[in-house]
């Protein structure tokens, strides 16, 4: 059996906005204050698979997803991103946007998942 999908089971209390085709709510392991993933309803791995009603609907959700954070948090700037494909030697998952408030002074240490490995490995 293959493990369920985090961006599938999203318990309805985390979900901070929401429409017909997509979800705002906090990544599970946020990269700065107030950083959220938008997912689309439906399990999707590609971008550009993705109905244009769908496009349009995660674009609206992105905004308002940064319209809040701008209020709630204040932040300098974003970082808005997602990985398309089979990258850095994960496997295609659930389509997921990263919107990643930056804030002065603070230095976004990215991970594994966006391709960083420790000079370890």
């Amino acid at each position: 059996m293959s493990n369920p999908c985090i961006y599938c089971n999203v318990d309805d209390y985390d979900i901070i906005a929401k429409n017909d085709f997509g979800t705002v709510f906090p990544e599970p392991k946020p990269l700065s204050k107030g950083h959220v993933v938008i997912v689309p309803v439906r399990h999707i791995s590609s971008f550009f698979e993705i109905s244009d009603k769908e496009r349009k609907s995660l674009l609206s959700l992105l905004e308002q997803a940064r319209n809040e954070l701008k209020i709630l948090h204040h932040p300098e700037g974003f970082h808005i991103g997602f990985n398309d494909g089979d990258v850095f030697g994960q496997s295609a998952e659930h389509l997921h946007i990263h919107v990643i408030p930056r804030y002065k002074n603070q230095k976004l240490e990215l991970d594994e998942r966006w391709g960083i490995m420790n000079e370890a490995e």
